[in-house]
């Protein structure tokens, strides 16, 4: 008897026909997006009986056939049954996912972990990063296990894009080394589900496509020594199997092809076609002119993270006369080498065998400081002054740049042709050109990004794909292929996705002036600049060579860098160039600080250049800058001195009374209350010791998906629990004293379940080794020594010992309060005096005063010659910030933002952390805040690529001084309607408009209408009914639906929490 299994995946189809238990054939077939198709071309090739019996296992796309269908953990069950293994788990490794299945000694499924829907360490981000480096499946095998294993970011797939691309644009490693470094990366991962699943020793069953990788299945094997991994021969169409195995009892008789795929409605809203916009958008000519021999040339050059750009341009005339652009493949020297190439073949045409003179070469983008290097150049500038500079010689009038890159994404608003505002796509790569041409090949099978344009144009109505992050987009285009959406009208979708996501993320309710210019390669698409237009009903501009505006600009700024005198002539020829190659020689660790960055030397015509860091050091050596280190002040590492040395106690003091040990992890509390912590435990005669290190194993016990801060506490857990310590100090830190009088200061939900969310990531530590004290100051001293009093108890203290050292403990941390007021005074008086900018760091003092969190983002501002003041020095007490902000460090960032708006020389740089809720909110509070004054943010997580934080921190600085010279004529242009709900319990509720005084009336005011979100349909509608008798003119919102988070997230950040997304969605 034949039976035949189907499985659906993400990436894949895989389909296994079975004699009685023996496999007559088996295929996997990627379907790039149209299972459909592929699931008939499958069939068409196999001799399949007649009435043979199938069943479908999958994603969604199982609903679409006229068959049977089932879960697949019961295809996995059956087929572990059949096969008669004796497994304790099964690792399936697919195209989207990774899932591990923990198994009963009845080969029944106990519980599963799954990953988020980040695409960071999957099947098919791998494939993809296969190809930005011009490498196939195929080539993988043949790569020495011997290449080197670099660290890569694991947390999101943008964050890895971002490691993969600098490390090769900064020559730290080849391709082979990002090949290996990514499957060590996907192997963690597969490891880390593992250790969650708490299986440490036993058998493992690893299927899916991803086993093929031999690279992974060895780094699995060498991380978890202890297990025995399997993997069967059925591995690559395991699923597909057990459904055959099922499809006996449980299949349906698998019809026609003609009645195999049943119709489906699109679910999806949809836009107005893109052509309605089509006379809203001005080409400009591209001005072209021909080499002339004997005259002087400047070279310009923009290594982009997927493409590199360089032009020739007339000293003279600034006409561009030769240019090439072309794929950077991962090595930014190789890909400048292919550019001049065809752009000497270029001068040949034009004037044979004579000669030119290129006496200045410059470059940008983000490999800008290895092509620096390799040209050995100092005219390095970063790409949004080129592009400013680009883009304005075209056009004076230009107020406004949109600029989508491969991977980056940047907004920029120009005052009198000065840079004064700007943004950056901050940890999402939804607005890029990578995620464009990337969709369009994976999932629609456009071979080439230049067909994506015309096909979009096609549309008749573009869906409406709304979400924030690449992953969740790709997992839409699916379902609206599923769905049976035209290609056409789903390429259209994803390019109104793109530029909305572009204008909701990135720019925000930043100023969007009326002479708008689109650039960057994605530009050459005729359906973005369309789009832009249709969505912002505004006219826009796309220069001439859109995709050369950073080389082009770069080489013009070159220019005018000559004219000031910050740089000199010298020559270059084309032909030594292409004959040069950058030597890596040996590396070393710097020592300047306890960072011990790893430095290469490199070797360009025999001249060394060290190259690496993450401050501005060796940066500084090469361009011969010269920072003056007694002008800039790092008061951050002053306040860091303060807490933990200056009103610490000093351990020469100590006495030593009890003979047990307190280990007390470095993470979240200890950053504010050292001198309250320290005191307690020195006073009391108890010795402490706080974790040094961050270990992997550590940060692999996280169970959930905690943001980084969180994981850092993990791994400073298991450095404590690895010393055998007595005790593990872990606080439960619920409150500080507010600032605002009507409204508590607490501390999230993840800083506060720090005990709770440990103890069950650490099962091993007896439950009696914790102290977990409830620290809360809401209600005054006593209160809060209850809790000290208690822990002394514990530790053999009677209590009038235990409030005598929190007494004296408090005062100490009351002292380092005081001290640091006296510092922020210090620091405003300097800042206010020396008349130069100074960056305030803002964030939380565990994640931006912390070398463990902040990618020493301090270090590179004073190494570039800025001072830098923490948050929480700063004399902000009395500002007045929006109403209900119950978060203490959300009152302190807020307070400190007001207050630094008026600060003509106080410029601020929030550094946050992906999925943190609080900042969700208090991120739009900031922009609010701040209106046009500049301000920078930067989302941190395991993120290593500091060249991605080097450039935004470098177009900030810019952008500070192009500010500071326009900002006398500058006004507030973004939008507030100004109107303010008072509920003050003295008036009758009403609405102020802020600018004129107005007091607008509630009740019985048909102008007013007060919606009320929907927490049930009976009870939003009894509650709207009852406002309705009292005058109030009230409408209960509709239940949410499938539309309402896909309007919602049209229009927010994407970082907010999913009610308040139907919320948004729903009004």
């Amino acid at each position: 008897m034949h039976s035949l299994g189907i499985n659906i995946g993400s990436s894949s189809v895989k389909v296994s026909m079975l004699e009685g238990n023996n496999i007559s054939w088996s295929e996997v077939e990627p379907h790039e997006g149209n299972f459909l198709h592929t699931l008939e071309k499958v069939f068409l090739s196999h001799e399949i009986p007649e009435n043979i019996k199938a069943l479908a296992t999958g994603t969604e796309g199982r609903h679409l056939l006229n068959l049977n269908s089932v879960i697949e953990p019961l295809c996995i069950e059956e087929a572990i049954q059949n096969l008669n293994y004796k497994v304790d788990a099964v690792v399936s490794l697919g195209g989207e996912d990774f899932v591990v299945y923990t198994i009963d000694n009845n080969n029944k499924i106990i519980k599963s972990f799954s990953g988020n829907k980040c695409a960071s360490g999957t099947g098919e981000f791998f494939k993809q990063q296969l190809a930005r480096m011009n490498m196939s499946l195929d080539d993988i095998d043949s790569i020495s296990k011997q290449r080197r294993v670099l660290k890569l970011s694991s947390r999101c797939s943008v964050f890895m894009k971002s490691d993969c691309t600098h490390r090769l644009n900064k020559g730290e490693a080849d391709k082979e080394d990002i090949v290996l470094s990514l499957s060590d990366v996907m192997a963690t991962k597969v490891v880390d589900f593992i250790k969650r699943a708490k299986i440490t020793r036993g058998k493992v069953l690893l299927v899916g496509g991803v086993t093929q990788n031999q690279y992974i299945v060895h780094f699995i094997r060498e991380r978890m020594p202890g297990i025995k991994f399997i993997i069967p021969d059925q591995a690559s169409y395991f699923e597909a199997y057990g459904a055959g195995l099922m499809a006996r009892n449980s299949g349906s008789v698998l019809s026609s092809l003609d009645n195999l795929f049943l119709p489906n409605r699109i679910q999806f809203k949809r836009f107005e076609s893109l052509k309605t916009a089509e006379g809203r958008v001005t080409y400009l000519p591209s001005p072209k002119a021909k080499v002339i021999a004997g005259k002087e040339y400047i070279l310009g050059v923009d290594g982009g993270s997927t493409t590199t750009k360089a032009c020739l341009i007339d000293m003279e005339t600034n006409e561009i006369t030769a240019s090439f652009y072309g794929r950077t493949f991962g090595d930014p020297v190789k890909a400048l080498k292919d550019c001049l190439s065809k752009m000497k073949q270029q001068i040949n045409e034009d004037i044979g065998n004579g000669k030119i003179n290129i006496t200045i070469a410059a470059t940008t983008g983000s490999s800008r400081e290895l092509l620096g290097v390799f040209l050995e150049t100092p005219a390095v500038y970063n790409e949004i002054i080129a592009h400013t500079v680009g883009t304005t010689f075209y056009n004076d009038n230009i107020d406004t740049i949109f600029e989508i890159g491969g991977q980056d994404a940047k907004y920029v608003f120009l005052k009198n042709k000065v840079p004064i505002d700007y943004a950056m796509n901050e940890a999402c790569s939804a607005g890029t050109g990578s995620f464009l041409e990337e969709s369009a090949q994976g999932d629609l099978n456009i071979a080439s990004a230049s067909e994506i344009g015309d096909i979009a144009l096609q549309a008749g109505k573009p869906l409406k794909f709304g979400e924030h992050c690449s992953a969740f987009i790709n997992s839409d285009v699916r379902k609206a292929i599923q769905q049976g959406a035209s290609r056409e009208d789903i390429t259209a979708g994803i390019v109104l996705s793109i530029v909305s996501n572009y204008l909701n993320r990135v720019v925000g309710n930043r100023t969007i002036g009326n002479n708008i210019v689109l650039q960057g390669g994605v530009a050459k698409n005729k359906a973005v600049p369309l789009a832009f237009a249709m969505l912002l009903n505004k006219d826009i501009l796309v220069p001439p060579d859109p995709e050369l505006m950073g080389c082009f600009g770069v080489a013009v700024l070159a220019k005018q860098k000559l004219k000031e005198g910050f740089l000199v002539k010298t020559s270059y020829d084309l032909d030594q160039i292409l004959t040069t190659d950058i030597i890596y020689e040996k590396e070393f660790q710097c020592k300047s600080c306890d960072n011990f960055c790893p430095i290469r030397i490199l070797s360009v015509n025999n001249n060394k250049y060290m190259f690496g860091g993450r401050c501005n050091k060796y940066a500084n050596i090469r361009k011969k800058k010269i920072v003056n280190e007694a002008e800039v002040s790092d008061y951050i590492e002053q306040r860091n001195n303060l807490l933990f040395k200056e009103c610490a106690p000093d351990p020469n003091n100590f006495i030593k009374k009890k003979e047990y040990i307190v280990g007390i992890p470095r993470c979240f509390s200890i950053y504010t209350l050292w001198p309250l912590y320290s005191w307690f435990f020195h006073l009391l005669g108890i010795e402490i010791l706080v974790s040094k290190n961050i270990p992997a194993e550590g940060t692999a016990r996280v169970e959930s998906a905690y943001c980084f801060p969180a994981e850092i506490a993990h791994g400073a857990v298991q450095d404590i629990f690895e010393r055998n310590l007595d005790y593990i100090f872990l606080p439960h830190f619920k409150d500080m004293a507010s600032y605002e009088k009507n409204y508590p200061a607490n501390f999230c939900p993840i800083t506060q379940s720090l005990p709770y969310y440990i103890k069950k990531a650490f099962p091993e530590i007896p439950e009696n080794k914790y102290l977990t004290p409830l620290i809360s100051f809401m209600y005054g001293i006593n209160k809060a020594s209850e809790a000290f009093v208690e822990m002394g108890c514990k530790l053999g203290f009677n209590e009038h010992e235990s409030k005598q050292a929190f007494t004296l403990a408090y005062n100490k941390q009351i002292e380092f309060f005081t001290k640091a007021e006296y510092l922020g005074q210090k620091a405003l008086t300097e800042a206010r005096r020396d008349k130069k900018p100074v960056i305030a760091i803002l964030g939380r003092p565990y994640n931006a005063f912390t070398t463990d969190a902040n990618m020493d983002i301090p270090k590179k501002f004073t190494t570039a010659g800025y001072s830098v003041i923490p948050f929480d020095i700063l004399p902000f007490a009395d500002a007045e910030i929006y109403p209900h902000m119950y978060w203490y460090y959300g009152q302190q960032d807020m307070k400190a933002s007001v207050f630094s708006k008026n600060e003509d020389n106080i410029y601020l740089t929030y550094i946050s952390n992906f999925s943190c809720a609080p900042d969700s909110f208090l991120l739009h509070y900031l922009k609010w805040i701040m209106g046009t004054k500049p301000f920078l943010i930067l989302e941190l997580d395991s993120h290593t690529a500091d060249a991605g934080v080097d450039t935004r921190i470098e177009a900030f600085l810019d952008i500070i001084e192009g500010y500071r010279s326009k900002f006398k004529d500058i006004y507030e242009e973004r939008y507030d309607n100004n109107l303010r709900f008072v509920n003050n319990r003295v008036d009758e509720i009403h609405i102020k408009n802020m600018l004129t005084g107005e007091k607008i009336p509630i009740k019985n005011n048909p102008r007013v209408k007060i919606l009320l979100s929907s927490m049930g349909r009976l009870s939003a509608e009894l509650m709207a009914a009852i406002a309705r008798s009292s005058g109030i003119n009230t409408e209960a919102m509709p239940i949410p639906d499938i539309n309402t988070l896909q309007l919602a997230r049209n229009h927010a950040s994407g970082k907010e929490c999913v009610p308040s997304h139907l919320v948004l969605g729903s009004a």
